[in-house]
């Protein structure tokens, strides 16, 4: 009389997990990119290097998260089966974007400490 759960194709691994990296990279970016320029928009103050290099080292972080989940995903998986490409391409798609924006988030935060916040 008890519900049963379906099964996953691969014990302890989600469905969604080879997606983590693809959606860590991009939301850690656009977060990064969009809570800096607003705190420079509205009190350009805050615009301190360090501040810069403590909210880069946050998302990077959150990045690798996401590309170790992948990763773990994606890394038994047999390149051979069907069913597994799409995952695996998914996988990959999303550790090289995190590898791509992470260089982005590392040129903003150097521009943190060259350029003046405030331009006086």
């Amino acid at each position: 009389m008890g519900v049963t759960r379906p099964t996953p194709r691969e014990p302890g691994i989600s469905r969604r997990a080879p997606w983590a990296a693809l959606f860590s990279s991009l939301s850690g970016y656009a977060l990064h990119h969009q809570v800096l320029s607003d705190m420079l928009r509205f009190d350009c103050r805050l615009g301190d290097g360090r501040l810069f290099l403590l909210a880069a080292i946050g998302v990077v972080a959150w990045m690798a998260v996401g590309c170790a989940i992948s990763w773990r995903a994606v890394r038994g998986l047999d390149a051979v089966e069907s069913r597994s490409g799409g995952r695996r391409f998914l996988a990959q798609l999303g550790m090289l974007s995190a590898l791509l924006l992470s260089i982005a988030v590392a040129w903003q935060t150097f521009a943190g400490f060259v350029v003046p916040a405030c331009g006086t």
